[in-house]
């Protein structure tokens, strides 16, 4: 499979069905995903195993090739940093980090994206579970590092793969509102900044 074949699927109307008809050929491509399946997650977060929560990530956010690529990289990092806790619960510590070295590595041999592309897509990967609710040196750095103009993109992401959890946390979707507003309304920038004006969630 060649990149421009995976981007079809990725940009199609059912990515899903056709990531699931098309599974050896990006298995190969992104041995990765692959490990993801059957993966379960042992989290009350979660309802799905790791593979079936990114393809429900990337049916949820808008579709265009920064999203869908950032959605489809976002968790590929679990498997590999998987811990059950004494209680039987699953996390995943830095499993960003890890899923962003994934991603980092399949740009290098198949994308030829700008630079800026990829840095984007690897800040959505990034900081897709980021906390903003913290107010620390850490959640300024954070922003000043998307930049206020992406900032849209990733609260895309976090609504995504807040929507592929368990239903019982959906009630976080009025919250993740509350701090992207928040966020764009702390722009030295803001009466000029067309963000405000578009609708989120």
């Amino acid at each position: 499979m060649t990149f421009d074949e995976l981007m079809s699927i990725l940009m199609s109307l059912r990515p899903s069905y056709y990531i699931k008809k098309n599974e050896a050929a990006i298995f190969e491509m992104i041995p990765e995903l692959k490990e993801c399946k059957g993966f379960e997650q042992h989290s009350k977060w979660h309802i799905y195993d790791v593979y079936e929560h990114i393809l429900h990530v990337i049916e949820n956010v808008p579709c265009n090739s920064i999203m869908r690529l950032a959605a489809l990289f976002h968790d590929l990092g679990k498997p590999a940093t998987y811990v059950l806790d004494e209680q039987g619960r699953g996390h995943f510590p830095n499993h960003n980090v890890v899923s962003l070295k994934i991603f980092h590595n399949f740009a290098e041999k198949y994308i030829k994206y700008d630079k800026e592309t990829i840095d984007i897509i690897s800040k959505l990967i990034y900081y897709h579970d980021f906390d903003f609710n913290k107010k620390n040196y850490e959640t300024k750095d954070a922003i000043d590092d998307i930049g206020y103009y992406y900032m849209i993109l990733l609260f895309r992401l976090k609504e995504a793969d807040l929507k592929a959890q368990s239903p019982e946390f959906h009630y976080l979707l009025d919250e993740y509102k509350k701090q992207y507003y928040m966020i764009m309304a702390s722009d030295n920038k803001r009466e000029s900044n067309p963000l405000l004006q578009k609708r989120l969630f």
